[in-house]
């Protein structure tokens, strides 16, 4: 039987693994698209979502690569 340490790290590694951006990674991807595009108005939905799916992708992909590896990813903090 595995003591509640290991079980604990098990899951803190899974919970990283499968981690998902955050409500202020997609908002500022989403502005980082906005300046990209040179600001251009109304276009405030499409940004959002771009920038949600990239982050999403990025997340799967870097999880995917985690878990075949079994490396834990820590989350890049500003």
């Amino acid at each position: 039987m595995s003591s509640p340490i290991e079980s604990s790290s098990r899951r803190s590694g899974q919970q990283i693994a499968e981690r998902h951006p955050t409500r202020e990674e997609i908002e500022l991807r989403a502005y980082q698209i906005y300046v990209d595009r040179g600001g251009a108005q109304g276009n405030d939905l499409d940004d959002w979502l771009q920038a949600e799916l990239e982050l999403i992708e990025k997340y799967e992909t870097t999880g995917q690569t985690a878990k075949a590896t079994g490396v834990k990813v820590h989350a890049a903090t500003a």
